[in-house]
């Protein structure tokens, strides 16, 4: 008799266990899952999960529910111990488990209510990640693990000093400030090498047209540079515009300390179950990696994986094929044009340098399997139509194209972009900086007549 109740407590507790599963499973990967609703059943489960003990118990009521009562309290305070470094600003989980938050929410940034979003001034730290070319593809082999160093100034831009003047400034995204590679390969410094000027580098990743505009005025021409280069990209800088405008509507919940410093944001249990939903109960669909991968071979011989997950693609987001005479493009003639006329008050020389997408330099270059898709992703002139862009601001407005310079170097075997990721490589930052020179050093010193032997080295 008491082995057949063994038996059936055991049975019970199996079907019980394997049908609370089944729902906790159901549950969370049936609806649009968060956090927030994850905990909830979570909790629902954890109180059914002791539904056989309860009815099955020798213990007695009281012993029954103390040692219910002990193990929650035991979990409750496991838990209470992974929350308190969040509460005390000693761990942000959002960093430790990789989460998906607005930049403005992110360690070492805060809200702007021009910029969206900025650096702290004055912080050094050391970012590590794979390459984003990676991402959602199955099967791809890092190139290697990015580990860089950042340093910001008082303006919290990637400078390794304070500055109160600078005969050039950059502005860009992500290229300029090339958080890939460290601070004495970066364009900016080599740049400063070749002319031996001071060379201050404003790029910031993330930024698009108009937060870039925004640099411009508020801290470029405080530099009172002779030079202003403005990189522009071609893989998301059209695609930003709607970005900015979307997120200039929600400003005021942007800029809401409450919502930007929440020890809720940077918790243990609201970042775990995160990293669950992504990677578990509902992971976003993979690629296979060798459709999307070109083999390059480098001046050495070796044949490199170039990965395209990223590349420039249809229905991005951003207008469609050819983008020449989108209105994104009409939009950024706007902002370039407030741009030349804010440097001419200022004495300023402008400066347009074109960045290419990886693919546009190194498609051809490379040898894909015949039904790769990178194959049929389209492409289209904006080079030439940023150039003539340009061309219409007036003679005072230089351009650079920096395709061909790029192109030039990777026909040669080199690996000017990251085979992982978008990026330049070091060779990358180096071939900029040789193609941008001469279009600056032609400049140098026009603005307000300055001799070039008061300028000191950087």
């Amino acid at each position: 008799m008491e082995r057949g109740r063994r038996t059936l407590r055991v049975l019970v507790y199996v079907a019980w266990g394997a049908a609370l599963a089944w729902s906790l499973r159901f549950g969370a990967t049936a609806f649009d899952t968060n956090p927030e609703h994850l905990v909830g059943l979570l909790g629902l489960a954890y109180l059914a999960a002791w539904g056989p003990f309860f009815a099955f118990s020798p213990y007695g009521p009281a012993g029954t529910l103390g040692r219910f009562a002990l193990c929650t309290a035991t979990l409750g305070l496991s838990l209470l111990a992974m929350e308190v470094p969040a509460w005390l600003r000693l761990v942000d989980y959002r960093t430790v488990f990789t989460a998906p938050t607005p930049p403005w929410q992110r360690s070492g940034n805060r809200p702007d209510p021009d910029l969206i979003y900025a650096r702290l001034p004055h912080q050094k730290t050391r970012f590590r990640y794979d390459g984003a070319e990676l991402y959602g593809l199955r099967g791809a082999t890092p190139w290697r693990r990015y580990n860089c160093e950042l340093v910001t100034d008082a303006n919290g831009f990637r400078n390794p000093t304070d500055r109160e003047r600078g005969d050039v400034v950059v502005i860009g995204d992500s290229f300029i400030e090339g958080l890939h590679v460290e601070a004495e390969e970066l364009m900016t410094a080599r740049l400063a090498d070749r002319l031996g000027r001071r060379v201050v580098n404003l790029g910031r990743t993330g930024y698009g047209p108009q937060q870039e505009q925004n640099v411009l005025r508020r801290f470029g021409v405080g530099y009172r540079p002779d030079v202003c280069v403005w990189a522009f990209y071609e893989g998301n800088d059209l695609q930003d515009l709607h970005e900015y405008d979307a997120n200039v509507k929600n400003l005021k919940y942007i800029l809401d300390p409450r919502r930007a410093e929440s020890a809720y944001g940077r918790s243990f249990l609201r970042n775990g179950l995160g990293f669950a939903v992504r990677n578990w109960l509902r992971p976003d669909p993979t690629r296979p990696a060798e459709a999307y991968t070109g083999r390059f071979k480098t001046r050495q011989g070796h044949e490199v994986p170039f990965y395209f997950g990223t590349g420039i693609q249809h229905g991005s987001g951003g207008p469609t094929f050819p983008r020449g005479e989108s209105a994104e493009m009409g939009r950024v003639r706007t902002i370039l044009a407030e741009a030349r006329d804010l440097c001419r008050e200022h004495g300023v020389e402008l400066v347009v340098a074109f960045v290419p997408a990886k693919l546009r330099v190194y498609r051809d270059l490379c040898r894909f399997e015949p039904d790769s898709p990178c194959l049929e992703w389209p492409s289209d002139d904006l080079p030439g139509d940023v150039r003539r862009l340009v061309e219409g601001l007036g003679p005072e407005v230089g351009f650079v194209d920096l395709t061909g310079p790029f192109r030039s170097s990777a026909a040669a075997g080199d690996l000017v972009y990251l085979p992982d990721d978008t990026h330049w490589s070091e060779e990358g930052h180096r071939v900029a900086a040789e193609a941008i020179a001469p279009a600056v050093e032609a400049r140098l010193g026009r603005g307000d007549g300055r001799p070039e032997a008061a300028i000191t080295r950087r």
